[in-house]
Formats: structure tokens, C-alpha cells, sequence
């Protein structure tokens, strides 16, 4: 909690100071959150086997080169499967504001009253995802790719606890090659689709009190 001269600029100076303290966790959250609920979506892809039976396929995090050491070292993964890996954050200057301070009243469910509640905007940024496809089966990869491909039309939501709406793209395919795999010697398919997710970094909020004190919302 901090006590200051509540003239404007002095709040807003102080709002920046703490938001600066407070944001690394909000930062890590957002990274987590994002990445968890592309799992779930892809989570929900299904091909239809040889025996005109549908059936999920498994999706993981995880980095390709090392899903590719797997497949070269034993022969236990279960294609097709999918995995998601992180590779690029960039901030959106198209969809950023200046850092006014944003003053909001919301409700206090402590004190049982409206607070007003100061806040920077919400910083926006875009994450590129790649999603690898892993088969055995050329009939395979182009079922799944194919499922993929009609979640976007040319986008998709993907909500998260910090927001309902979060707009992803496919940026691009490209065609990656084939793994030989462990044992079997058998040619593993690989595809790889860039997916950018734009979303934004909520600001830490703060409250203001009659008094000039400002605390965390």
C-alpha cells in the first residue's frame, strides 16, 4: 500500500512503478494459460482409422527435436499424434494504446461497495505456436491436416481465464519431411502449421481511496 499526492501525474507515475513489480507473474499466467488452452482445442482433433473407427489423436507439448530423438530412440509413441511448441512473441504495435492510466468502478465484494480501480492498458502481443503432425499414413496426415484446417474460418476464438476472446490464425504449412523410426524402420510424416494467437497482457489493477492510498485490486 502506498500514501502520495493524488494529483494525476503523480498517480499515474505510481500505477506504472507497481505494475512494473506486479506484472512478471501476470506475464507467466498469460504464456501458461494460452498454452494450455491450444491444448485443449487441438486435444479434440480425430482421423478415421482402418476400421472406419474415429479416433482421437493425442497432442503434447513438447519441442519437434525431441519428439523426433523419441521416435529414432524406441518405438513407443502411438501415432498420429500432435504436438504443440511455442517458437516467437512479438508485441502488436497495430493493436497497442498509449499508456494512459484507465480508471474503471467495479465492485468490492470486501467492502461491499464500488472501488474505482486505476489499471495501464492491456499490453497486446502475438504467440506463434507450432503444431507438428506425426504419421505414419499419407491418408492420415491429410485427414488430421484437413481437420485443422476447417477449425479456422480464417480464424478461431481461444479463450482463457484473462479473456474470452483471443483471436488465432494459421499463418502458414510447410512440409517438414519424414523421421525413420526405431525397430521398425518404418517412415514417420511430418507437417508443421504456424499458428498466431492475438492476445494481450491484462494490466495489474490498483485501487484508489479517498484518502490518496493505493492498493491491489
Amino acid at each position: 500500500m502506498s500514501t502520495f499526492d493524488t494529483s494525476i501525474s503523480d498517480v499515474a507515475h505510481r500505477v506504472r512503478e507497481l505494475t512494473a513489480i506486479k506484472l512478471l507473474p501476470v506475464v507467466d499466467n498469460i504464456y501458461k494459460e494460452s498454452l494450455r488452452s491450444m491444448l485443449h482445442l487441438f486435444g479434440e482433433i480425430h482421423y478415421i482409422d482402418g476400421n472406419n473407427a474415429r479416433v482421437k489423436v493425442n497432442c503434447s507439448h513438447g519441442n519437434p527435436e525431441r519428439i523426433v530423438s523419441r521416435i529414432k530412440a524406441d518405438n513407443t509413441l502411438i501415432l498420429p499424434m500432435l504436438s504443440i511448441v511455442e517458437t516467437q512473441t512479438e508485441s502488436d504495435r497495430d493493436r497497442s494504446r498509449y499508456q494512459n492510466l484507465i480508471v474503471q468502478t467495479k465492485w468490492n465484494p470486501e467492502k461491499l461497495r464500488a472501488t474505482r480501480v486505476l489499471s495501464l492498458p492491456p499490453r497486446p502481443i502475438n504467440i506463434t505456436y507450432e503444431v507438428n503432425i506425426w504419421c505414419k499414413y499419407k491418408a492420415d496426415m491429410d485427414m488430421i491436416r484437413s481437420s485443422i484446417f476447417s477449425l479456422f474460418s480464417p480464424d478461431i476464438n481461444i479463450a482463457t481465464k484473462f479473456s474470452s476472446f483471443n483471436k488465432a490464425f494459421i499463418t502458414s504449412e510447410r512440409e517438414v519431411g519424414n523421421v525413420t523410426a526405431a525397430d521398425t524402420g518404418d517412415r514417420i510424416l511430418q507437417k508443421s502449421i504456424s499458428i498466431s494467437l492475438e492476445t494481450y497482457i491484462p494490466s495489474p489493477e490498483f485501487m484508489l481511496t479517498n484518502t490518496g492510498e493505493i492498493d491491489e485490486f
